[in-house]
């Protein structure tokens, strides 16, 4: 992550209390896209139900992989998932 952060001007990376911030903030992004599919289910139909499932799907990768992925390398010990 410092790789990234070091070409656009922040040597020492973000701080902590930073990280943490974007961490909860993409969590519950991604919180609330899973909310979407939960409200839509039975409410369109199978075609548009597969197409919102998609986009969510696309979205929360995009959070997972350019967010938080980031976070975490710099701070390891902010990954929920480990």
């Amino acid at each position: 992550m410092g790789k990234h952060l070091r070409n656009i001007g922040y040597e020492d990376g973000m701080k902590k209390n930073t990280a943490e911030a974007m961490r909860d903030l993409s969590l519950g992004a991604i919180t609330n896209l899973s909310k979407l599919l939960v409200v839509s289910k039975d409410q369109c139909t199978p075609e548009e139900f597969a197409t919102l499932k998609k986009g969510v799907g696309i979205a929360i990768g995009q959070i997972q992989t350019e967010i938080l992925s980031v976070v975490c390398s710099q701070y390891p010990e902010l990954d929920d998932l480990k």
